[in-house]
């Protein structure tokens, strides 16, 4: 049987499968994403609404999302990728890859179509960033649209504390993944 990682956090990397609580009051199963995993996870991302594409992409066309897929499948030891599903299916992903930074690694999210404003993306953060934790990272770092308010909100929900820095159009966001900033009931906070 699979736990509730926000709500049993240990302090060492969480196990998955495991499940989450989201801010409607539905479970969610969380587990790694795998090679056997592309299908879905292009259907997702071909379901994203253009407007959807574009603040995750940074472009509503995205030509590379074929790459992008399988580097979310790559098992590789430098990376990992989360899968958040319902009785549905895949409804997000959120991921991490290590940069040239020691301890540092970029993080996005995508949740689909129709699953927005669950707690879908807070969940899958919160959980991905436990994760990291475990493997060795010590901050993670986003660059999303300064226009995606939900993606800013998604950040600040997720437990961890953040620092933004806005660069014309782009906010960078760094989450320090040190065990004392990461407030589990915060992701419960809406």
């Amino acid at each position: 049987m699979s736990r509730n990682i926000i709500d049993d956090v240990t302090g060492s990397t969480p196990q998955v499968p495991c499940t989450a609580t989201l801010a409607d009051g539905a479970v969610v199963a969380l587990r790694r994403m795998l090679p056997a995993d592309r299908a879905e996870i292009r259907a997702l991302a071909d379901a994203l609404t253009p407007r959807e594409r574009y603040l995750r992409f940074f472009t509503a066309q995205p030509g590379y999302l074929d790459e992008w897929t399988e580097s979310l499948v790559d098992p590789s030891p430098d990376r990992f990728t989360l899968g958040a599903y319902d009785h549905n299916g895949l409804i997000g992903v959120a991921n991490y890859i290590e940069v040239n930074d020691p301890g540092c690694a970029e993080v996005a999210i995508v949740v689909a179509h129709g699953h927005h404003h669950r707690g879908v993306g807070t969940a899958l953060l919160s959980t991905l960033g436990l994760i990291a934790r475990g493997n060795g990272e010590s901050h993670l770092v986003a660059d999303i649209l300064a226009e995606n308010h939900d993606m800013q909100k998604v950040m600040a929900d997720a437990g961890w504390q953040c620092s933004r820095h806005l660069d014309g159009t782009v906010i960078t966001v760094e989450v320090d993944l040190n065990p004392t900033s990461f407030r589990p009931e915060a992701s419960h906070e809406r």
